[in-house]
């Protein structure tokens, strides 16, 4: 071979090298280093040099090559492929599915550039050799910048390492493309011969582009699944634990609902002893769990008398109108933690606010027909964004917020019913509409 051939072969390997590695800079966004990060990642990227420089060497100057071209060709992107994903997990806080996703989207946007590189030389005129090297440096930033656009603003790939199961499996399924990718278009290129700029080629290269970008979308797709399937776990949980709390707070209102009643009958027995302004005070506190609303359901007059006196800390005024008689078809438990965590959001909101004439709450549940509508609004400020037709959590950390929403829709969908949401003008509306089910026993 001669020097020139040699230092071409080499310059594409090192082109191959630093690409890689600023599509896996890209893919990686997010991910924190390690300790010792500088010499982690230059042993990284000297393992990664050493692996490439013995496969050149066995392909041209061994006397002896340890497997003819096609095989070695195979092996030695395959093993790139393979130290590039043990590179993520060397070097960053990262578990292995993350370093997977991480090693396969680098290496799908290094191979769809070089690709795409390849047909668009196919296409044009003899040219000088820097001009093939800036359009694949173009196509490589292109493929960077469009993976950005399309997908990271959507998708953290702590992801892949938090939420397991199928997202796991198809992932590694997507791992596997990549692979069949890297050992069946070596092989057919060098069995049939074919060169680069050839129709047949062009065609390769489109199909394998096409393969690579398939097996990218299938992983984020599946982690966003697993994703959402996980925070339906999360926000069942919670349900569960409002089951548990509601039965401890009804036991403990009631309890002092008994003890008030009974200091309210003493303070009337001392009511002549002449102290009646501090009498009435008093009396005026103990009749706080004593004159809640009533709706003629138990769970939901919990729930008003809770969240009033919180309102009533935060200087909120909250109005109700309900008529809870319509709520027998519920459980308790779901009564509880359906409007438990419609009044929590909207009190989060108002509480934000800064003018008193808009630290409101109104909430109202009436039949009409065999429906049950359940209406609720209030002020919010700022901006909603709507994910699935969800409110979006505005807290730090969304990974452990959002799912007072998903339990709200999760019980409504329990019943049969409809959650719509509105905003607009400042204003946040919450719409509920369940059948009423007639004579239906409760278990809760």
């Amino acid at each position: 071979m001669a020097p020139g051939e040699l230092w071409a072969l080499l310059g594409v390997d090192f082109y191959m090298l630093a690409a890689l590695l600023a599509c896996c800079v890209v893919a990686g966004h997010g991910l924190k280093p390690r300790p010792l990060f500088a010499p982690r990642a230059a042993a990284a990227l000297l393992a990664e040099c050493l692996w490439a420089y013995w496969c050149s060497y066995q392909w041209l100057f061994a006397p002896s090559p340890v497997c003819d071209v096609g095989v070695l060709v195979i092996v030695k992107y395959l093993g790139t492929f393979l130290l590039t994903v043990a590179a993520f997990r060397f070097c960053l806080r990262c578990g292995w599915t993350a370093a997977l996703y991480g090693g396969t989207t680098g290496y799908i946007l290094q191979h769809c550039a070089e690709r795409a590189a390849e047909v668009v030389w196919a296409l044009l005129p003899p040219r000088p050799l820097w001009v093939n090297n800036l359009i694949l440096a173009g196509l490589t930033a292109l493929a960077c910048l469009c993976f950005v656009l399309a997908f990271r603003s959507r998708y953290d790939i702590l992801e892949y390492d938090r939420y397991g199961g199928e997202g796991d499996v198809m992932l590694a399924t997507a791992a596997v493309v990549v692979g069949v990718v890297i050992v069946l278009e070596p092989m057919i290129r060098i069995e049939l011969g074919l060169d680069t700029g050839e129709p047949v080629m062009v065609c390769i290269n489109i199909i394998s582009i096409l393969l690579s970008l398939l097996a990218l979308i299938i992983s984020m797709c599946q982690v966003r699944q697993a994703e959402s399937e996980k925070k339906a776990q999360i926000a069942e949980q919670l349900l569960h634990a409002e089951r548990s709390r509601y039965a401890l707070e009804k036991e403990t209102v009631d309890a002092i609902n008994i003890r008030c009643h009974d200091i309210k009958h003493q303070i009337a027995a001392l009511g002549d002893l002449g102290r009646q302004k501090e009498l009435r005070e008093l009396e005026s506190l103990v009749n706080i769990y004593d004159c809640g609303l009533k709706t003629e359901c138990a769970a939901l007059d919990l729930v008003l008398s809770n969240k009033s006196l919180m309102c009533s800390g935060k200087r909120i005024v909250l109005t109700c109108v309900a008529d809870g008689a319509r709520l027998r078809f519920m459980e308790d438990a779901d009564i509880y933690a359906l409007f438990g965590n419609i009044l929590d959001n909207a009190i989060e909101a108002v509480d934000r606010l800064e003018d008193p004439d808009k630290r409101l709450i109104s909430l109202t549940v009436h039949a009409q027909d065999h429906f049950l509508i359940v209406s609720q609004e209030n002020y919010y400020d700022g901006v909603l964004e709507l994910d699935h037709g969800l409110p979006m959590t505005t807290k730090a950390d969304k990974r452990f917020h959002g799912f007072g929403m998903q339990s709200i829709k999760m019980l409504a969908e329990k019943y049969g019913g409809d959650l719509q949401l509105q905003t607009g003008g400042g204003i946040y509306r919450l719409s509920i509409l369940l059948p009423i089910v007639e004579n239906v026993e409760k278990t809760g």
